[in-house]
C-alpha cells in the first residue's frame, strides 16, 4: 500500500507568500525557464518571446499553488519550497510545449520559410547559433551566475545599451549594476571565443 503523501498546510504556502523577497525569487524563476526552454527544449525564440513564455508560465503555476489549489506540495517529496515550485515549473512547461506542438499544424504560415533565404543564410544562422552557445557554456564554467546570463542573452540578441537591458529584464538599479559589473570582468571570454570564429 502506497505512503500517503503530506500536503502542505495553507499556512505554511502563506508563510512562503509573505516571508520571502519575490523580486530575487521571480527573477531566479525567470532564469531557471530561459535555462530550461533553451537548454533541455532547444528553444530559440527571441528575448521578448521567451520572457513572455516565462512570465506566463509561472503565473500560471504560482496560480495553480496559491489560488486554484490544484497543483499541491508535498512536503515529503520536496521539502524545500523552492525546488518544489521549480519542479512545478519544469512540468509545466514540459505540458505546455507538448500541447502548442500539437496544436500547431505543418501548414502553418508562420512557419513556410523562403527555400531561397534558407540556403542562403543558413550556415551563417549555424554558425552564430554556435558560437550563442559556446559562449553561454563558457560563461557558465567560469561561474556567470543567473543574471549574468541573462544580460549575455540580451546581448545576443542586440539588446545592448544597459539601461534597456536593465528595463528588458526588470532588475533593479542595484542588482544590475552588480550584475552588470561581473558581466564585464568576463569579457576576455567573450572575446576570445568571437576571435576563434574569425569575427
Amino acid at each position: 500500500m502506497e505512503e500517503a503523501k503530506t500536503i502542505a498546510s495553507d499556512e505554511l504556502l502563506m508563510e512562503q507568500l509573505q516571508n520571502r523577497n519575490w523580486d530575487e525569487f521571480w527573477l531566479r524563476l525567470m532564469s531557471r525557464c530561459f535555462w530550461i526552454l533553451r537548454k533541455r527544449y532547444g528553444v530559440r525564440w527571441n528575448n521578448n518571446e521567451l520572457k513572455e513564455f516565462s512570465r506566463d508560465i509561472i503565473s500560471e503555476v504560482i496560480s495553480k499553488i496559491f489560488v486554484e489549489k490544484e497543483r499541491h506540495w508535498y512536503i515529503d517529496s520536496y521539502p524545500d519550497f523552492e525546488k518544489f515550485i521549480i519542479s512545478a515549473i519544469d512540468s509545466h512547461i514540459n505540458n505546455t510545449l507538448k500541447k502548442k506542438k500539437s496544436e500547431t499544424s505543418i501548414g502553418d504560415s508562420e512557419f513556410i520559410l523562403d527555400q531561397n533565404e534558407v540556403e542562403q543564410n543558413v550556415q551563417e544562422i549555424v554558425i552564430a547559433q554556435e558560437l550563442r552557445q559556446q559562449i553561454y557554456e563558457e560563461l557558465e564554467s567560469v561561474g556567470a551566475e543567473d543574471d549574468e546570463l541573462l544580460i549575455f542573452e540580451c546581448l545576443a540578441d542586440g539588446i545592448i545599451k544597459p539601461d534597456d537591458i536593465r528595463t528588458e529584464l526588470g532588475m533593479s538599479e542595484s542588482d544590475f549594476h552588480n550584475g552588470w559589473r561581473r558581466f564585464k570582468r568576463k569579457r576576455k571570454v567573450i572575446q576570445e571565443k568571437i576571435a576563434a570564429y574569425g569575427y
